[in-house]
């Protein structure tokens, strides 16, 4: 009788241990269903390889193309938990642009992983992020391996560009013109940040923080010799030819000569695409002045 009391008592402990040793392992199985909320980070699952695991993306996650075939679950300063949760998604990938907080305390609340990763517009932010990213979907050592392709290719660059600089572009970029309102980059933003790694100054960089309306006379006293915009704003007939028709703009040395630089939005992401989005800036820029060079020659 004590005989197959043990061995009852036995049984049940060694299926106790599978039970908990299985519960263990699911706990600690990387996530299958991910949202990504940011392009840059939509941009690092890919270049990862794990872009079989989403479920989802924000808004900005246009890139690579086939990331637009994913649902949409909104701009992400403008979430819903509603159509996030209808996704049924085990882990969610934000930084730290993703609003509104209600909305994340909603997930929070409602059991969802979510992890928001640092956003720094710097090379090491962007060597960060592509690690936490990697760590988050449990892929560290790809991570690590991505993140140092992207450090040394974007470090060659810029110190090629060092190398051939000569006199500096003074360049502003300007997010939308309306109505002889326009809304320009300033200290903080990315696009300040992107300008400033491919060598452009710009001169709103210590006058303005983020993005800010500036009036007609500020931008005649900041002259830039480039106007950079997206490529969005340049489509005939809507946002660039308003912006040079601007009697302030007019009057600026990219006004008079009509230099603007459409700059495709996911350049501005700092994602693993980094050094690619800065050598395409950087030609643009020496084309343009290339150009001027040739109609001065002639």
């Amino acid at each position: 009788m004590q005989v197959n009391t043990l061995r009852k008592w036995g049984c049940a402990l060694a299926s106790l241990l599978l039970i908990c040793s299985m519960q263990g392992w699911a706990a600690d199985a990387p996530a299958q269903r991910v949202i990504s909320v940011d392009g840059s980070i939509t941009e690092i699952i890919y270049a990862l390889q794990q872009q079989y695991r989403l479920v989802g993306r924000d808004t900005t996650s246009t890139w690579p193309e086939a990331a637009q075939d994913l649902p949409d679950v909104g701009y992400m300063r403008q979430l819903s938990a509603e159509g996030i949760l209808s996704l049924r998604p085990d882990l969610i990938l934000v930084t730290a642009d993703a609003q509104p907080q209600s909305v994340l305390d909603q997930l929070q609340q409602a059991r969802v992983d979510i992890r928001v990763i640092p956003n720094a517009y710097t090379l090491a932010g962007v060597e960060d992020k592509i690690i936490q990213v990697a760590d988050a979907l449990g892929v560290r050592e790809a991570g690590v391996l991505l993140a140092s392709e992207v450090v040394e290719r974007t470090t060659d660059l810029l110190a090629e560009l060092q190398v051939q600089s000569d006199s500096p572009v003074k360049a502003i970029f300007v997010m939308n013109a309306h109505n002889s309102s326009m809304m320009v980059a300033g200290k903080g933003s990315r696009a300040d940040a992107f300008m400033s790694l491919a060598g452009v100054i710009n001169p709103f960089s210590d006058v303005i923080n983020n993005f800010q309306n500036v009036s007609g006379e500020a931008l005649m006293q900041a002259n830039p010799d480039i106007i950079i915009t997206l490529d969005e704003v340049a489509i005939p007939g809507s946002g660039i030819e308003r912006l040079l028709s601007d009697p302030a703009v007019r009057r600026t040395e990219a006004g008079r000569s009509g230099k603007v630089v459409a700059i495709e939005a996911r350049w501005l992401n700092f994602g693993p695409d980094l050094p690619n989005s800065l050598d395409s800036l950087v030609s643009r820029v020496k084309a343009m002045r290339s150009r001027d060079e040739s109609q001065g020659d002639s």
